[in-house]
């Protein structure tokens, strides 16, 4: 007998408790609490950061950067 299968998404069923790694390109300032990150795409891309905050670095600023920024405070492409 065949199995259903559920679902063809496998970050569907992911629980919120499970931490994956930050998808963007980013550099963490701890003294002043700032996330710097770098999205070389722009809109509608941009709109993923404060989500992405909440779960990853609650109680953080996130700050959008352009690429010469980026490189500039020590981030790596």
């Amino acid at each position: 007998m065949d199995k259903k299968k559920i679902s063809s998404n496998p970050r569907r069923f992911k629980s919120k408790r499970q931490m994956s790694n930050f998808r963007f390109p980013h550099v963490v300032n701890e003294d002043k609490m700032e996330v710097w990150v770098y999205i070389a795409s722009g809109f509608p891309t941009t709109l993923a950061v404060p989500h992405l905050m909440k779960i990853h670095y609650p109680g953080y600023k996130s700050c959008l950067c352009n690429r010469e920024t980026f490189i500039s405070i020590g981030g790596r492409l």
